[in-house]
């Protein structure tokens, strides 16, 4: 992208306040895992935490970081990625509230789909799979898809697929479909 993406706007606000608004309206205590809280922290609301990530060493290692800083009551994390900028609480709220009577037999992680390949970024991950995460991550493990392929995951269907859209260039951002 060659900038920021949190830092950029979309519709007047950056796209980290939009993914904290979609948290805030699902309810949900807000953790950002960064580097650069400095640089966020007027983005973020007050209430939000910061958990520092220790190297950019990739969104799995990041998870792993934040997994293992939560407090055991969070049973389940929502997963959001900063640059899904068509992201709605309208979509993710029917799953989160099934989350308290959701069955562990049913997997470790309820994700999305495309093609042949899980949509790790936006997602629900039960705490049953952090010491699964554990040996992958010392094992050398960095990659969202090969931890996935060890664990039990149970496709998440969407009534909504354009929250998947996310913004890794220019062009994606100029073709911003509006939902």
């Amino acid at each position: 992208m060659g900038r920021d993406k949190a830092l950029i706007q979309v519709d007047g606000q950056s796209l980290l306040t939009r993914t904290c608004a979609v948290a805030q309206g699902l309810g949900l205590p807000i953790y950002v895992v960064t580097p650069w809280s400095d640089r966020y922290r007027d983005r973020v609301p007050s209430d939000g935490r910061f958990i520092p990530e220790a190297g950019a060493q990739g969104p799995l290692v990041a998870l792993w970081q934040a997994w293992r800083s939560l407090p055991e009551e969070h049973d389940w994390i929502v997963l959001l990625a900063c640059d899904l900028p068509c992201l709605t609480t309208a979509v993710l709220h029917p799953p989160l509230a099934q989350l308290p009577d959701r069955p562990l037999s049913l997997g470790v992680a309820w994700l999305p789909r495309s093609g042949d390949r899980w949509e790790p970024l936006c997602g629900f991950y039960h705490r049953t799979g952090l010491p699964a995460l554990d040996d992958y991550i010392t094992q050398g493990g960095r990659s969202f898809q090969g931890w996935l392929a060890t664990v039990k995951v149970q496709e998440l269907p969407l009534s909504d697929r354009t929250v998947l859209f996310n913004c890794n260039s220019p062009e994606d951002l100029a073709n911003l479909p509006h939902n």
